[in-house]
């Protein structure tokens, strides 16, 4: 099953069953690579009683095999682990007296089962507890107040205890995992600003992406916190950073939007600008990145924070391939969702919206990716929705979507899920048409694997080089093919192929 496949940090690129942490993976991407087949909202279960902002999260905290769902609620201030095939409540933890942003989940502790969970506060304390059964292991305050920055939790130093990453109100800090005690600090403002950890340069070193409320983008060493640089956005952003290949040259690009209604995209291994556009609106959101139309270029998807409209990017040079705008997609604070939800190998956006709601519509949108038409929506009490994830709660390896109302709402932990038992669903990426493909401005290459038990066959057309990751992206072998043929044998798990130097990607599972 997933729960037991996947490794134990979230995945650099994209999420493959579970949901670690903000946008689902350390590169913020926001993109499900399994399918599902959800076709409607038809309710599988929900837990009243709570609200808050946030994704839910989707990972096997306890050890036994299965996930659950972990949610950090405003109302009432709790961390709740929840079974993730009825919603039962396996135990809650009151934390604090206000609890605000995505929590992360990781293993900070590898001689224990299970993973451990970070969750923040408004009045700037960090707690981790126990996956298992919610004791607290440490706490403590980073900064001042108004804390709203979700954390990362990853292994950038390779000791198998996963660090703490958070953006706090005076500066980013590394935290280590046995006690919360810092490793570095380096000062610049913050609020909103949750980072993404990502080898950007291409160095086989992790930085640390964030920006400062002042409006700079920051690339920091992972391990040391060092300065690598630093872009300036040309206005105040309380958003996060997006982490993707864009232009299709086969480095890292960082996405970022801006107080004042830009959207800024920056080479990762330069820091040199690609585009800088604007659309309009305060653009707190964190864009969502994937080829959501199957063009072979990738787009960025991002939402205005104080407006309707939700805009699709062309990566390449930033314009505009569709912009979506009703009354009830207003405020859109959490970053859309990316995936094949119906199994239809077309892809979805799983929109989440809050805030001042006119009239009585859905504050809960699915959107057809290509062409932002609606394909479904589901309405909600209160102000609306604010959090959602999607991946697989009931481990048949087909993705469910989980939602929270918004912290001023009533409701609760609702999640939706096919009307008939499903299992076995693709993965976006490996032989479903909707994956990655190469770029058209790329030379003529291809990538195709083929599975025999646990052996892959790779053809790419010509000599080149394959890099095979993990699901927590940890570079595992680099294959050269020869004749545009190479062949690996791999243990059971989850692995991303990709062509170094080319948009190519493909996702294959091991059982």
């Amino acid at each position: 099953m997933l729960g037991i496949l996947l490794a134990q940090f979230a995945p650099l690129d994209y999420a493959v069953g579970t949901w670690f942490m903000r946008n689902g993976a350390l590169s913020h991407s926001g993109v499900q690579a399994l399918s599902g087949a959800v076709t409607g909202p038809d309710l599988k279960c929900s837990y009243s009683g709570l609200t808050g902002e946030g994704d839910p999260l989707i990972a096997d905290v306890n050890g036994d095999g299965l996930n659950e769902i972990v949610f950090s609620s405003y109302s009432p201030y709790t961390v709740w682990v929840f079974r993730g095939s009825d919603c039962t409540l396996l135990w809650s933890r009151s934390i604090s007296s206000t609890s605000w942003g995505t929590a992360a989940v990781g293993n900070m502790d590898p001689g224990v089962p299970g993973l451990e969970i970070v969750a923040t506060d408004w009045n700037a304390n960090i707690y981790a507890l126990r996956g298992t059964d919610g004791t607290l292991l440490w706490s403590r305050t980073v900064g001042s107040s108004y804390l709203q920055s979700s954390v990362a939790i990853y292994d950038v130093n390779g000791d198998g205890y996963g660090e703490v990453f958070v953006h706090a109100t005076d500066g980013i800090y590394a935290l280590r995992a046995t006690d919360g005690s810092t490793i570095w600090y380096y000062s610049t403002g913050g609020r909103y600003n949750s980072p993404a950890v990502y080898d950007v340069d291409m160095d086989s070193e992790y930085e640390v992406v964030s920006a400062s409320s002042s409006g700079t983008l920051l690339v920091l060493n992972a391990s040391t916190g060092s300065l690598e640089y630093s872009v300036p956005l040309g206005g105040s952003t309380e958003g996060s950073p997006s982490i993707s290949d864009i232009d299709g040259d086969g480095d890292p690009d960082i996405v970022i939007g801006t107080a004042g209604g830009r959207v800024v995209a920056v080479d990762g291994p330069t820091g040199t600008v690609i585009w800088n556009v604007s659309v309009g609106d305060n653009n707190r959101g964190t864009p969502s990145i994937y080829d959501i139309n199957a063009d072979g270029i990738k787009e960025v998807v991002i939402g205005a924070t104080d407006g309707s409209r939700i805009y699709a990017l062309r990566g390449t040079d930033g314009s505009t391939v569709w912009s979506y705008s009703q009354t009830y997609s207003y405020e859109q604070a959490m970053a859309r969702k990316i995936g094949d939800v119906d199994g239809d190998t077309a892809l979805e956006l799983v929109i989440t919206s809050y805030g001042s709601r006119v009239g009585s519509g859905p504050m809960f949108l699915v959107l057809d990716a290509a062409t932002a038409t609606v394909e479904w929506t589901f309405n909600v009490s209160g102000n609306g929705t604010e959090g959602a994830s999607i991946g697989d709660v009931d481990n048949d390896e087909c993705m469910e979507i989980v939602v929270v109302p918004d912290w001023t709402s009533g409701g609760g932990l609702r999640v939706f899920d096919s009307p008939t038992p499903v299992s076995g669903c693709n993965v976006i990426g490996y032989d479903d048409p909707t994956g990655s493909r190469e770029n058209v401005f790329a030379q003529p290459v291809h990538l195709t694997v083929t599975r025999a038990g646990r052996h892959l066959t790779v053809e790419t057309g010509r000599d080149v080089t394959v890099s095979v990751y993990s699901a927590s992206g940890r570079l595992v072998k680099r294959l050269r093919t020869s004749g545009g043929t190479a062949g690996v044998t791999l243990p059971r798990g989850v692995y991303i192929l990709k062509v170094d130097g080319f948009n190519l990607v493909r996702t294959v599972i091991l059982k």
